[in-house]
């Protein structure tokens, strides 16, 4: 044993990385007796130590307790993606909804909101002025802007005259730098040689209160307000009324929180009632479904890559044919979730089988069913992992004399399987 010992000591060299060392003491009791009963019937065999043999050994290992561990992962209550929520909405023309942290304690399963109007922001249009001509006098214009319940004290200065073309640009970028929850832009009026200032709320008031509001505070000459006409109101603020589960809201925007736990955000409106769920969220859920496939076609990989060469691997292609019998026995039930698997022995998701599979809880029952697929797979998992040794051609030296008491001796399995060698124990 000492020389076998180190042989594999010097054919590889490289410590490799124990994956997910740490177990509960009634997993790894299992593993042991599982090694032990397993050394009860296995035969001596004489094994080709090549590095093409135990990268493949060592490959298909590592991917089985990786397996093994990610269908836990995901049978886990506490662990999975199954946990995750989201929200899905019947009509999202008319309002888009989202979970604010993930919390969706007290949040009912649906509501329904029948939308009547949404919020409109105030819109101001100023006076046309002809672009070539320069009517504003030089100075310094002290002015007042009300934008919701603040009010700002404003000082613009008009160093020179100007066409109003140049004009109206300085008055609308000194409105955007100092004033907060507007923007100004110059339009064009009724004919290309007009020109107009346009400012528009970020905010709509509240109940109808105006969001916008400009006046001049010097009274004894032509303001800046009344020049350019800032306080035109074109289109007034309104407010967004619609009902949630029957009981009528208003509110002075679109997007508000509800319960403190979703964001809504009110996109138009509805004559029939807009249903919003609390849903699992498919999209986690088949990324770690996906993260699961990915693993178990590797595993797959690394068998047919086996067989690709001019060599007869009986072995690998037995761990193939394993899992696609194991695949055939189930193909309703993960078919059923858009799970399915081609000539090769490969699965996949089909994305709209998948999606409503998450969506009504298919998903999570095929990963915590007790006698389903994904229960068979784990056990094969483990299977793999404790022995890969039985998917690499060997020679059979002797085999164990079951007439006799022999020693259970836990480590003459484990050095087939690598569990010996790979630090695994």
């Amino acid at each position: 044993m000492s020389q076998i010992y180190n042989y594999m000591l010097e054919s590889y060299p490289i410590k490799r990385e124990v994956m997910y060392p740490a177990h509960k003491r009634s997993d790894l009791k299992r593993v042991y007796n599982n090694i032990v009963n397993l050394s009860k019937r296995s035969p001596l065999y004489k094994i080709n130590l090549s590095k093409e043999n135990q990268d493949y050994t060592f490959g298909i290992k590592e991917n089985a307790i990786d397996l093994k561990t990610k269908l836990m992962e995901m049978a886990n209550p506490e662990n999975s993606g199954f946990t995750s929520r989201t929200v899905s909405v019947s009509d999202e023309r008319v309002l888009s909804a989202k979970l604010l942290q993930g919390d969706t304690e007290g949040l009912p399963e649906s509501i329904t909101f029948q939308v009547d109007s949404t919020a409109s922001v105030q819109i101001n249009v100023g006076k046309e002025l002809l672009l070539i001509s320069k009517g504003l006098p030089p100075g310094e214009y002290e002015f007042k802007a009300k934008i919701m319940d603040q009010e700002y004290n404003l000082n613009f200065i008009h160093e020179s005259r100007m066409e109003n073309r140049d004009a109206l640009k300085k008055v609308a970028e000194f409105m955007n730098m100092a004033v907060p929850g507007v923007n100004a832009t110059v339009e064009k009026g009724s004919s290309a040689d007009y020109g107009r200032i346009v400012i528009v709320s970020e905010q709509s008031g509240k109940y109808g209160e105006p969001a916008l509001d400009f006046f001049d505070t010097d009274l004894y000459k032509t303001g800046l307000v009344e020049y350019f006409g800032l306080d035109r109101v074109d289109t007034p603020s309104s407010t967004a009324e619609f009902t949630i589960n029957d009981v009528r809201r208003q509110t002075s925007t679109n997007t508000f929180n509800l319960e403190g736990k979703l964001r809504i955000t009110l996109n138009g409106t509805s004559e029939e009632p807009v249903t919003l769920r609390i849903v699992p969220d498919s999209e986690k859920i088949l990324s770690s479904v996906e993260t699961v496939l990915n693993t178990y076609n590797r595993l797959i990989r690394i068998a047919q890559n086996r067989t690709r060469d001019d060599k007869e691997h009986y072995r690998a292609t037995k761990l193939i044919s394993e899992m696609k019998s194991l695949e055939n026995v189930y193909a309703e039930e993960m078919e059923a979730c858009g799970i399915k698997s081609d000539e090769k022995g490969y699965l996949s998701l089909d994305d709209s089988l998948a999606v409503q599979a998450a969506i009504d809880g298919g998903m999570e029952s095929l990963f915590r069913r007790e006698n389903g697929f994904i229960t068979r797979l784990m056990d094969k998992a483990e299977s793999i992992a404790i022995n890969p040794m039985e998917y690499l051609d060997k020679t059979v030296v002797t085999y164990p004399d079951k007439e006799n008491k022999t020693f259970n001796n836990p480590y003459v399995t484990s050095m087939y399987s690598g569990l010996f060698f790979s630090s695994y124990c």
